[in-house]
C-alpha cells in the first residue's frame, strides 16, 4: 500500500515539476516575442484608400491674344498733323476724330482733312505725332473692337495630335486677374511651320473680354485626355525607385511594396493603371524610410497638407 502511495505521490510532483516548466517556457517565449518585436524597426504612416474619379491632363503654353476685328486709320490727303485727338487706350465710336490733317497744297490756307475711326473700338496705337507729314500711305493709328479677340500659341506635333475641338480649353490672362476663362479652339492645323516645327492652334476664348487686349500674353491649359472611373491616388503616394514605380500598402499592420503602373496626372492626382485593386491602405507619408516588411507603429488617416 505504501509502495503505491508512494508512486502516485512522485507521480504528482513530477506533473507539477512539468506543467511549471512549460508555463515558465511560455513565458519565456512570450517575452522573447516582445522584446523581439521592440527591436523589430517599426514606422508611423499617413494612409489613404485609392477613389475612383474622372482624371484629365492639360499641357500648358504660352499664346497672344490677337484682335480678328481692327483697322487702321489713314489720311487721304498728304499734309502736316496739326491735332491728335487719338490716344493710345481711349475707346472711341465709329466715326470719332483721329487726327486733323492741314493741307499741304499752295494756296489752301486753313482747309483741314479729319481722318476718322471706321470702326467703334479702343485705340491700341498710335502711329504720328503732332507736326508730322503724313501722305495717303502713312498709317495714323489703329483702332480694335476689344471683344473681337483670339489667342493664337504654338504646339509642338506630339501635343497637336492630342488635340480636339471638343475639349474646352482654360486661358489665363495677362491683366486678368487670377480668374480664368474658358475658349473653344477654332482652328487646329494639319501641318506644322517648317521654320519653327511647330503648329499655330487659335482659341476663341468666352465670357468677359473687355479686359483682354491685343498683344497680351496669356498662357494655355490644353486638355490632351480625360480617363472615367480612373484609380486615383494623391501624388506623394507614388514611389519612383529603381526597380520600377511601385507604392507602399499596409496589410496586417505590415508595409507591402507594390509595384505599379501609371496613367494620366495632375496636381492633385494619379491615375494607377495596374498594381492596385483600389482597396488598399496606401501609404502616403511616413516618419522613415520605407521597405517591404516593415511593421506599422502608427496608423492615421491622410490629410493633403505640404510637408
Amino acid at each position: 500500500m505504501r509502495k503505491w502511495i508512494v508512486i502516485v505521490i512522485v507521480a504528482v510532483v513530477l506533473v507539477v515539476v512539468l506543467v511549471l516548466a512549460f508555463a515558465r517556457a511560455a513565458k519565456n517565449r512570450a517575452r522573447a516575442k516582445e522584446f523581439a518585436e521592440r527591436r523589430e524597426p517599426t514606422v508611423a504612416v499617413e494612409v489613404t484608400r485609392p477613389h475612383l474619379g474622372t482624371i484629365e491632363e492639360t499641357r500648358k503654353f504660352l499664346g497672344t491674344v490677337v484682335s480678328t476685328d481692327q483697322a487702321t486709320v489713314y489720311s487721304k490727303i498728304a499734309g502736316k498733323v496739326v491735332e491728335l485727338p487719338a490716344k493710345s487706350g481711349k475707346r472711341v465710336g465709329r466715326g470719332a476724330t483721329i487726327a486733323v490733317i492741314d493741307y499741304d497744297q499752295p494756296g489752301m490756307k486753313f482747309r483741314y482733312y479729319y481722318a476718322y475711326a471706321p470702326i467703334p473700338g479702343e485705340i491700341t496705337e498710335v502711329l504720328v505725332d503732332v507736326g508730322d507729314m503724313v501722305t495717303p500711305a502713312t498709317p495714323l493709328a489703329v483702332v480694335v473692337k476689344p471683344e473681337s479677340v483670339k489667342i493664337e500659341t504654338s504646339v509642338p506635333a506630339e501635343t497637336l495630335a492630342l488635340m480636339s475641338r471638343d475639349r474646352p480649353v482654360k486661358i489665363h490672362a495677362q491683366g486678368h486677374g487670377g480668374e480664368a476663362l474658358e475658349g473653344e479652339i477654332i482652328h487646329l492645323p494639319r501641318s506644322l511651320s517648317p521654320e519653327s516645327h511647330l503648329a499655330t492652334v487659335e482659341i476663341k476664348p468666352k465670357g468677359d473680354l473687355s479686359k483682354l487686349r491685343a498683344g497680351m500674353f496669356a498662357e494655355v491649359e490644353v486638355p490632351i485626355a480625360r480617363h472615367e472611373g480612373a484609380v486615383l491616388i494623391p501624388p506623394q503616394a507614388l514611389r519612383r525607385e529603381a526597380a520600377g514605380t511601385a507604392v507602399y500598402v499596409v496589410a496586417d499592420d505590415v508595409v507591402r511594396r507594390r509595384a505599379v503602373e501609371t496613367g494620366l496626372a495632375r496636381e492633385d492626382a494619379v491615375e494607377i493603371t495596374s498594381g492596385l485593386e483600389g482597396t488598399e491602405e496606401v501609404i502616403v507619408y511616413a516618419n522613415d524610410d520605407l521597405d517591404d516588411g516593415l511593421r506599422v507603429s502608427k496608423k492615421v488617416p491622410f490629410e493633403p497638407h505640404d510637408k
